[in-house]
């Protein structure tokens, strides 16, 4: 019985850092398998090149800084197991997960404990509104994400007025995450004198899209919104090709942003948008060489998944520097006085429009470019303009 239970633990936990000396452990709750395991393996690798940075320079205030990574199985229940353990453990800060379903539920524990937490990946708006004063989040939120999509959007409207945009379908997922962004989809929609001419959520699992699409189709809409998890926006894509769905502009959040998605729908994706919180091309001083960094790490080509796992753990160990690491009464205030600006963005938490922890990050819009996501949105941080409109399928 010992074996086994040894060997669960083994399946659950792994650690990553230097052998055992003076160091500080910091517990992480990420999803290395089930449905999520694609992004939490992204997850992992950015905080595997942060871990490395941040002990070339120094550690923790002269300590070698490791992390103690607990599997969560892609299941809120194994994640609150996890948090439990650390709780109980005295681990300074727990940084924390992919999935807005998992992250939630979570953040409440934590708080209920008062470890201070930094959300890994999740965007429900939820979890920082209103949120708790134990809780951190450096990347976008839903209404950040939502609201940059509206903003290309009247962009584009803009920059083409010969080509009217005034209506939009959307498509998404019945989990939290797209549930949230459909959500502001909606409401920005209305606020912005969009007429949504499709509005339809699917149940994971789903694989045959063409029902809602032809439906869609017989809509016309100018503009397709779409939030979809990896091989949901795949199927989607080649779907819309196949019934012949077509729009001036189509965007796919989440499933889109990752490189896969070009090598499976191939030419497909090109003219496809979708928004993240950083690319390698985008602005910002160091984003290249971050991006080097990345691609060595991961044996492939990274994404902004990788850049956040990244930033969540350099704004961790950039609190713990100015705190006591024993103390999280002092890591919650260190992280509360957060100012710094890294390759991936800038990070100071706010409370404002009733969110508390959140940092007021600047999402981007990618176009795919001849098979390459290129950033087109905002102008000032963009590296080439939005090819407008997306042409029709029998043309392309």
């Amino acid at each position: 019985m010992r074996i086994a239970i040894a060997a669960a633990l083994a399946a659950t936990l792994s650690v990553i850092g230097v052998p055992a000396q003076a160091q500080v452990e910091l517990g992480v709750i990420n999803s290395l398998s089930g449905n999520f395991a694609a992004f939490g393996e992204r997850y992992r690798t950015g905080l595997q090149v942060a871990l490395d940075e941040i002990n070339a320079n120094g550690g923790i205030k002269g300590q070698q800084l490791t992390l103690t990574i607990q599997d969560d199985r892609s299941e809120a229940k194994s994640a609150l197991a996890a948090a439990e353990s650390f709780a109980s453990k005295g681990v300074p800060l727990v940084i924390g997960s992919y999935a807005s379903s998992i992250t939630g539920p979570l953040a409440q524990f934590l708080t209920r404990q008062k470890v201070p937490m930094i959300v890994l990946g999740s965007a429900d708006d939820s979890i920082t509104k209103p949120g708790s004063p134990w809780v951190f989040r450096a990347k976008h939120n839903s209404t950040i994400v939502g609201r940059a999509y509206f903003d290309y959007f009247d962009h584009l409207k803009n920059t083409k007025k010969d080509v009217p945009l005034e209506t939009v379908a959307m498509l998404y997922g019945n989990g939290a995450w797209p549930t949230s962004l459909a959500k502001e989809g909606k409401r920005l929609a209305s606020e912005r004198g969009y007429k949504v001419v499709g509005d339809q959520s699917y149940d994971q699992g789903v694989t045959d899209f063409r029902p809602i699409l032809n439906r869609f189709r017989g809509a016309n809409p100018d503009i397709l919104y779409i939030v979809s998890y990896a091989e949901d926006g795949v199927a989607i894509t080649r779907q819309m090709r196949e019934v012949g769905l077509n729009a001036k502009v189509i965007a796919i959040d989440t499933s889109a942003a990752l490189p896969s998605f070009v090598q499976q729908v191939g030419k497909s994706a090109d003219y496809v948008a979708t928004a993240v919180s950083w690319s390698q091309d985008v602005k910002y001083p160091g984003a290249q060489q971050l991006y080097e960094r990345l691609k060595a790490k991961a044996g492939g080509e990274p994404s902004f998944y990788e850049a956040e796992g990244y930033l969540a753990l350099m704004v961790a160990a950039d609190a713990l520097r100015r705190a006591d690491p024993k103390s999280r009464d002092s890591v919650r205030e260190a992280l509360a006085a957060t100012d710094i600006t890294t390759p991936v963005t800038t990070v100071s938490f706010k409370s404002a429009d009733g969110f508390q922890g959140q940092n007021p990050i600047r999402s981007l819009i990618l176009q795919i470019q001849d098979g390459k996501h290129v950033t087109v949105f905002p102008d000032d941080l963009a590296a080439k303009q939005a090819q407008h409109p997306t042409p029709e399928w029998s043309t392309r």
